[in-house]
């Protein structure tokens, strides 16, 4: 898979590791490094609304309004051409830019789409230089079906098997249920952390932590030649 930078069209879906980038299924699922930065939108779309930065707590004025959201979310690869046109032109360009990719030990985002339509359910995100921090969320149609399970879980075996990692760590709010049962039902186990966490719109909130262990790691072709990452 080749990408070639300042090429405007849509990029294709990665079907291997390889140059810097990442791929991986689950049984519902595919998820890979965003190609370009509509992709980059389209995900922080999917945690913009209300009930997802009722914990995010995101700047507010780093979100996309609910309308423009809705229309990014409903953005997929027979359709992106069509729906980039609603943006004007300069934004056109700068949407359809490559993504610039993270050193190995830098965050690394995966975009999580949903085979059959080809729209995106969510994005997760890990951190090898945080100590494997994990964070995750899912767009709004894509909630209460057991998919956070789902991509929490690839996460963690996106640390432990194609970036090495032996552990990964993920801190949610304490009140924050379904973050936890996700959580817990992807193989996390419980462990010390800070009990306070500040979210970026300043509310400090009670936090709990859990972390999900491999015995065995690997890495993956994405990696280039002697890369290091960290979070062991």
């Amino acid at each position: 898979m080749i990408w070639r930078r300042g090429s405007r069209g849509p990029q294709p879906v990665p079907v291997g590791c390889g140059d810097g980038r990442h791929t991986m299924r689950t049984a519902r699922l595919v998820l890979y490094t965003p190609r370009d930065l509509l992709d980059v939108e389209i995900g922080a779309a999917a945690g913009a609304d209300a009930d997802a930065q009722r914990w995010f707590g995101w700047i507010p004025t780093s979100l996309v309004n609910p309308e423009t959201a809705v229309h990014l979310l409903a953005i997929h690869d027979g359709n992106r051409a069509e729906r980039l046109r609603a943006f004007h032109r300069a934004l056109r360009r700068e949407l359809t830019q490559p993504v610039v990719l993270p050193v190995p030990a830098g965050e690394q985002r995966l975009l999580a789409v949903v085979p059959a339509t080809g729209l995106v359910a969510g994005t997760s995100s890990l951190s090898p230089d945080r100590d494997g921090a994990i964070g995750f969320w899912l767009a709004p149609a894509f909630r209460g079906q057991g998919l956070g399970a789902e991509l929490v879980a690839a996460t963690a075996r996106f640390g432990h098997e194609h970036l090495g990692l032996e552990s990964v760590r993920a801190g949610t709010e304490t009140l924050n249920h379904r973050c936890r049962g996700a959580l817990s039902a992807a193989g996390f186990v419980p462990c010390d952390g800070p009990p306070l966490h500040t979210l970026p719109d300043g509310r400090v909130v009670e936090s709990a932590w859990y972390r999900h262990d491999a015995a065995v790691t690997s890495r993956c072709a994405a990696l280039p030649e002697g890369a290091v990452t960290t979070g062991e």
